[in-house]
């Protein structure tokens, strides 16, 4: 499983946000293939659930709440 770096991720995670599941049209961006995105894609989601499992209900909650709201942080600086 090829190496994905830190800035490789954060593009990652740019692609799909303006993209959404269109796995073909983030790879051919990041100059990966269609495999190799779908594959991050779902192991990054299996990694997540995985970790929500192993938390107790109220931290999970907690982070989510503050995830969303360092979104919403972020976009009022940026406007």
């Amino acid at each position: 499983m090829p190496y994905w770096s830190e800035s490789e991720n954060a593009q990652f995670f740019k692609l799909l946000s303006a993209y959404g599941k269109d796995f073909q049209q983030i790879a051919e961006c990041m100059n990966k293939s269609y495999t190799q995105v779908r594959s991050h894609f779902y192991n990054i989601q299996v990694k997540e659930s995985k970790a929500a499992k192993e938390e107790p209900k109220g931290q999970r909650t907690l982070q989510r709440n503050q995830h969303l709201q360092l979104h919403f942080i972020v976009f009022d600086y940026v406007q």
